[in-house]
């Protein structure tokens, strides 16, 4: 068992059976380090479907729900490119890696903390091929940066989702098209 999980008392404070399920898991988990999380999670949302579906409780069905969420936050995550860690956003934007959190911070550049180390992950779909900011990103982030209640995860659902109001585009490729002053009413609405 890893020495963090034993120091917060992970296993110690779990009735026997739970000590049991914890170890087992870990053991897949282990045996399957080398891929990447996105596809251990997928995995995992399909073993809680083939396991847990044909129950039918309220704590099962958020299971479930809880399973699904990691998944589509998995898929987002990966989309157009996956994602940067600050050091490399500012490798490409050849900044610091300090401006590169101040720029996040003042809500000019979109990223999403990972839950255990609480780095940033910038999705790369924001820079162009040329290692740029995409031209227009700024205004759309400040029509989304209105509600403060719209996360990292909804404003990245916002980019990647198709638009009725867009023409079912998304608002990702009218921004790659320069269509800023659309995706900007798109934002407003999608804010409200």
């Amino acid at each position: 068992m890893p020495k963090t999980l034993e120091l917060r008392g992970g296993l110690a404070g779990l009735p026997t059976n739970d000590q049991a399920a914890v170890k087992a898991f870990t053991d897949v988990i282990r045996k399957h380090r080398g891929h990447s999380s996105t596809p251990l999670a997928r995995l995992a949302s399909i073993a809680f479907d083939i396991s847990i579906g044909a129950k039918e409780t309220r704590q099962d069905k958020f299971d479930l729900a809880v399973a699904r969420g990691m998944e589509a936050r998995q898929k987002l995550a990966e989309a157009e490119g996956g994602s940067l860690s600050s050091e490399e956003v500012a490798r490409l934007l050849r900044i610091s890696k300090t401006a590169v959190l101040k720029r996040l911070e003042a809500g000019r550049l979109l990223a999403w903390r990972e839950e255990r180390l609480q780095a940033a992950r910038f999705p790369r779909w924001q820079f162009d091929e040329h290692g740029q900011v995409l031209s227009g990103l700024t205004e759309v982030l400040d029509c989304l940066n209105q509600d403060e209640g719209l996360d990292a995860w909804g404003k990245i659902l916002f980019f990647l989702q198709t638009k009725a109001s867009l023409g079912d585009k998304r608002p990702l490729d009218l921004l790659r098209d320069a269509k800023v002053k659309e995706i900007c009413l798109a934002a407003q609405a999608y804010a409200e």
